[in-house]
């Protein structure tokens, strides 16, 4: 962390404007539109997400569709990560996990990508100057992940189920805090604590000085704790790193409340790159969660 604020010197988080709404309002407002006969078309699909922040343009690519029979995973990546690099050198999450598995995943699996991630890493940093670019980021994640539920309800008999690593694991939590439409969640290296991330962990390195000055303000705008909560639902199987010193295990895991989530005795890093297991996890993943009902009201 040290060594990244010394990269993007003055182009740190929120250093230029702490103007924003919540994160949760943003979320619960975005609002995406994708054709249900694309869910399973091969290639790239950009999708303009209109938010209370403004209109983001974020993407996904249903990399495996098997049939109406299976389940579906919407997977979302970290942050600073080039999702749809799926080539031989590609170093992102989703590859790893998924393109480079030995064995095949039993599911629809769709890859989302946020927005901002389709440049240099230097243009994202500079676009997290402003904290409302942050939270529309995020809200137009969520956004489309809802409205790929949606459409894969439309296109299956199977269950569908949000994952995501670091930022995609914020984004799971939060599109369950704001819809809960999925049947499973599986967060990995997340919480609901997102304020509190920038203010106390090491990432308060690559936090802005006024940022800092006003944590408060953060902790306003980002956490969501109270309506993450609020759910009650059995749907929800996270993972955390117990050394992790950005998504710190002591301030993230009180918000999951009775649940137990897995913990891996590594750091964010170390942890991020145990893909055997965290490719486990997603699979368990996927035979839990709640029963769907039925048009009939049958579960």
């Amino acid at each position: 962390m040290g060594l990244s604020a010394l990269l993007v010197r003055d182009a740190k988080f929120f250093a230029r404007s702490l103007a924003a709404p919540s994160l949760l309002d943003a979320a619960a407002g975005a609002d995406a539109d994708v054709a249900a006969a694309a869910l399973s078309k091969a290639g790239r699909w950009t999708v303009t997400v209109d938010t209370p922040c403004g209109e983001f343009e974020a993407a996904y690519v249903p990399w495996r569709w098997r049939g109406p029979e299976y389940p579906t995973l919407v997977y979302h990546h970290g942050s600073g990560e080039r999702p749809f690099d799926f080539g031989r050198f590609g170093t992102n999450s989703f590859r790893r996990l998924f393109v480079a598995a030995d064995s095949e995943i039993p599911a629809n699996v769709v890859a989302v990508r946020a927005p901002f991630h389709d440049g240099t890493n230097a243009a994202y940093a500079r676009a997290m100057g402003d904290l409302e670019n942050f939270v529309g980021m995020l809200a137009a994640s969520v956004g489309l992940m809802e409205e790929l539920t949606v459409r894969a309800r439309e296109r299956t008999d199977g269950s569908v189920h949000l994952a995501g690593i670091s930022l995609g694991g914020w984004a799971t939590n939060l599109h369950r805090a704001c819809f809960d439409t999925a049947d499973g969640y599986v967060p990995m290296f997340a919480g609901a604590a997102l304020g509190e991330m920038f203010v106390s962990s090491a990432y308060r390195k690559l936090t802005g000085a006024p940022a800092r000055r006003n944590p408060g303000r953060l902790r306003e705008v980002l956490d969501f704790e109270e309506a993450f909560a609020a759910v009650d639902a059995d749907d929800c199987r996270p993972l955390l790193g117990r050394y992790d010193r950005i998504i710190e295990y002591e301030a993230q895991r009180p918000g999951y409340g009775e649940m137990a989530p897995v913990v891996l005795n590594r750091g964010h890093v170390t942890g991020s790159l145990a893909t055997a297991r965290l490719r486990e996890h997603v699979l368990d993943g996927l035979s839990n969660g709640r029963a769907r009902e039925t048009a009939d009201g049958r579960m």
